[in-house]
């Protein structure tokens, strides 16, 4: 979709909030109103005379959206303005219905084009395409309502729901080749970075759980048996031994084994430290595979100590 004029000259809003309000609830619903013969396939109306679909059945769809989202109230329609304003917050179980439902929408849709006009019964009979295009236009609505609302929801290509990462992780992530010789820390990586992208708070902790897992079995990549060896190794074929850089190193991985070992993130008991704010596990995150990419490209140097 084309800019408005605000954004021509102001820019675009930073995709920041996780939030999703009434407004952008009902502009999407909006959308899933206008794309609701696209469902005809999966849920058909049948012609009398011809046996032919020409339209869909919102009584079945509104039975599956429910069966499938069990949160989403049904039948789908707008927020009452009587009871809601469009400044209003979804909870967290609306959110992540409302989502779901995105998801749902992108896998049932169909392209078609109208027929032939019954005049009879007043309907057109629908040809459906093996094309794609209307449920990429359904994608590119949705998206630019939470581009413009400034969210960092996103509904990608695979059909998934994503989020946009703070710009510094993000060009960080897209950047980072992941090719170390060892097949479990590039598995261990790979998991966490296709977590840290899922919207859910549970995901991210996973995420953070995974590149622990991974900087931890980096540390013992030189020597299995002698943990602080194997990262005086490590250290060493990264800093070039240069000495100052050495210490700083040191003292970025104690500080790194210190947070795993007492924060919530690989070990769960009363006594760790829980970490409640998404902004925070970003950060984490973020500090983690940061090293994680300056010391991949060394990896692979000669493991003698």
């Amino acid at each position: 979709m084309e800019e408005f004029f605000s954004e021509r000259e102001q820019g675009k809003k930073e995709l920041k909030s996780e939030t999703i309000s009434v407004a952008v609830y009902n502009g999407i619903i909006g959308i899933y109103g206008k794309y609701k013969k696209n469902f005809a396939l999966e849920f058909p109306l049948h012609c009398p005379d011809k046996g032919d679909i020409y339209d869909t059945d919102i009584e079945l769809l509104n039975v599956s959206i429910k069966s499938y989202i069990p949160d989403m109230k049904t039948p789908v329609e707008l927020k009452d303005s009587s009871e809601f304003v469009p400044e209003d917050i979804l909870d967290e179980n609306e959110k992540y219905s409302l989502l779901d439902f995105i998801e749902y929408c992108y896998s049932k849709i169909s392209d078609f084009i109208d027929g032939v006009y019954h005049s009879y019964w007043g309907h057109r009979h629908l040809t459906f395409l093996r094309t794609h295009d209307q449920r990429e236009d359904f994608r590119d609505e949705v998206n630019r309502i939470f581009e413009r609302n400034g969210i960092v929801f996103y509904l990608d290509d695979d059909g998934i729901i994503k989020r946009h990462l703070p710009s510094d992780m993000d060009n960080l992530l897209e950047n980072l080749v992941i090719h170390s010789s060892d097949d479990k820390l590039n598995e261990l990586v790979n998991t966490a970075i296709q977590y840290i992208r899922k919207p859910q708070a549970d995901s991210r902790n996973i995420a953070l759980e995974k590149i622990w897992d991974a900087f931890e079995r980096m540390k013992t990549l030189y020597e299995p048996a002698n943990k602080k060896r194997s990262v005086a190794q490590l250290i060493q074929n990264v800093s070039g031994q240069t000495r100052e850089f050495d210490n700083m190193l040191d003292i970025e991985f104690k500080a790194l084994t210190a947070i795993g070992n007492d924060y919530q993130i690989r070990h769960f008991e009363t006594n760790k430290i829980a970490i409640e704010s998404m902004k925070h596990v970003d950060y984490l995150f973020y500090r983690m595979i940061a090293l994680i990419d300056l010391c991949m490209s060394d990896i692979n140097v000669s493991t003698s100590v």
